[in-house]
């Protein structure tokens, strides 16, 4: 592994081309060290790398998950807005359970389970609820069928839904609270 490449501090550019350009074999083994690069969005380099991990996103998941054990809601935070957020279902699915996981985990201060909980919808649920319409606009006998077939994804769906609304509900109460203040 040559750890030699890797940025030296957030103003190296030249080390982020130097990356771009690597084989994916040499890069691979430095996911760990890149991600470090997304505890802080500010950093100049930071939005280089996002870019960078994006040629990578089914490599960088074991990594991804090992942050999420981790207590860094900010570190968190940004690979869950800049990284995860473009990626597709297929991708988001597969760390589907490390983000039910940090959506029934609140976070006040990064709004991590938030973030969580509408990348789910986003990714997970508009496909459910795209079938469940064109159920109901072409063959409205196939509904039951449907409810059985996606009943866990069902449930999920309305724990989440209950979840935002629970947030939405909480944000309020905070608005009219410091409108008094």
């Amino acid at each position: 592994m040559n750890h030699n490449v890797l940025p030296k501090n957030k103003q190296n550019f030249k080390s982020v081309e130097a990356l771009a350009r690597l084989e994916r074999s040499m890069i691979i083994p430095l996911l760990p060290e890149l991600l470090e690069w997304l505890q802080e969005m500010n950093w100049p380099i930071a939005a280089e790398i996002v870019d960078l991990l994006s040629k990578y996103k089914s490599e960088t998941i074991p990594h991804i998950k090992t942050v999420f054990s981790q207590s860094d809601s900010i570190w968190i935070y940004n690979i869950l807005a800049y990284l995860i957020n473009k990626w597709d279902t297929d991708l988001v699915s597969i760390l589907s359970s490390s983000l039910g996981e940090l959506a029934h985990t609140i976070d006040i201060y990064e709004d991590t389970d938030l973030l969580s909980i509408e990348i789910l919808w986003k990714v997970m649920f508009s496909e459910l609820e795209n079938e469940r319409l064109h159920i109901l606009n072409t063959d409205i006998g196939q509904i039951v069928n449907y409810c059985e077939r996606n009943n866990k994804l069902l449930m999920q769906k309305d724990q989440y839904q209950n979840s935002l609304r629970r947030y939405e509900e909480i944000e309020a109460t905070i608005r009219s609270i410091s409108a008094f203040t």
